[in-house]
């Protein structure tokens, strides 16, 4: 087996059609030779078994082992993306018990845990690109997770949970990280205090009193605390400068860009229509429909980490100064994780600023549009 899923990697590469290839010329030149070369029969229907019935729909393999089903995949020819068949693949595995699957267009092959914790993205722990990376590496991961051989000993799971766990806890660290950072600056202990004060002594030969640092913390903490919803992305909205009017103004019509604190008004309606507390997805969906004449454009289209679309950034952007600095918003973990929570400050705030919006009378027709649409 060394060596030879190299090669045929090598192969593909060099193949001119392979990018045009539909669903079952990828099957054909491409998922089958390759479980042939990891050790699987594709001539036994007992083995990998061509269009298993799964609640009366069909997954495109099933590599099976004594009469259990090991391994689900889903093929889809190679100019095909594979972001919106993950959930049914996903879905059938779990139901089935089916702890291996793999969603693949022959190009790029992404391998899930079906029946571990969280949403169904998170459960994608590997991803082999055929152009992307070496045919060594390609043929050392797919000995790993996908030989008969490994499958029926158990190691291709084990390996599969390792990664999966390092990946888990890398992402646990980086989320609760930027979290960590922000308790301590927002609501510095002594220690802190103290390490800032002999800092400070040792540079200047002046040591300052606890209210003088704590004063400095408090003042500078717009410009320390970091977002906690998603990572740090690119973007022209000021931080510092209170927005313009004519931000709100669409992309589209040759306005600005909608200020980050522009936004804050509307994560805390929707909130306040909702009792004083939504899901983060609600709050999304609906700020979306209010500012959808400026988030339609492509720029606010556009993906930023994780995939996200940039709008989602800015709203998440809203939300982490609403709470930090404003204390407008309850953390996820203070109301439940994916709720947002008013406080008495943001329902306070909330009245002050739909009498601000009814006696500004000076607004542009697509800010009045705009203002008009957090009053409803």
């Amino acid at each position: 087996m060394s060596g030879r899923v190299a090669d045929f990697v090598s192969r593909l590469k060099l193949n001119p059609r392979l990018t045009n290839l539909d669903e079952a010329s990828t099957k054909q030149a491409i998922i089958l030779p390759l479980l042939q070369l990891l050790g699987w029969n594709p001539f036994d229907i007992d083995e990998v078994s061509p269009e298993y019935i799964v609640e009366n729909k069909r997954v495109d393999y099933s590599l099976r082992l004594n009469n259990t089903n090991e391994v689900f995949i889903e093929v889809k020819k190679t100019s095909e993306g594979l972001e919106n068949h993950q959930e049914q693949l996903l879905h059938y595995s779990f139901r089935q018990g089916v702890d291996l699957a793999i969603l693949a267009n022959g190009i790029t092959w992404w391998f899930y845990l079906p029946t571990q914790k969280g949403n169904w993205q998170d459960r994608k722990f590997y991803t082999i690109d055929i152009f992307q990376q070496s045919p060594e590496d390609i043929e050392s991961k797919f000995i790993t997770l996908l030989s008969k051989e490994g499958v029926k000993s158990g190691n291709a799971l084990k390996h599969a949970k390792s990664i999966y766990s390092g990946k888990q806890k890398t992402k646990a660290i980086e989320e609760t990280l930027p979290e960590a950072w922000n308790k301590i600056i927002t609501e510095p202990d002594s220690l802190l205090v103290e390490l800032l004060a002999e800092t400070t002594e040792k540079l200047c030969g002046f040591k300052p009193e606890t209210n003088e640092v704590m004063k400095f913390l408090s003042s500078n903490a717009e410009e320390l605390v970091l977002l906690t919803e998603y990572e740090s992305v690119e973007t022209s909205i000021s931080t510092k400068e209170p927005p313009r009017r004519e931000e709100f103004v669409s992309v589209r019509n040759g306005g600005g860009k909608i200020s980050q604190d522009d936004l804050i008004p509307y994560i805390i309606k929707v909130l306040h229509k909702h009792g004083g507390q939504a899901t983060k997805s609600q709050v999304e969906e609906e700020i979306y429909q209010m500012l959808k004449h400026i988030f339609s454009d492509n720029w606010y289209q556009g993906k930023v980490s994780h995939g996200v679309p940039r709008w989602k950034h800015f709203i998440a952007y809203a939300k982490e100064r609403a709470k930090l600095l404003h204390k407008y918003v309850k953390s996820a973990r203070e109301s439940g994780r994916g709720v947002w929570e008013l406080t008495e400050a943001g329902e306070k705030y909330y009245h002050t600023i739909k009498d601000k919006y009814k006696s500004n009378s000076r607004l542009n027709r697509s800010d009045r549009r705009t203002r008009l649409s957090v009053e409803k």
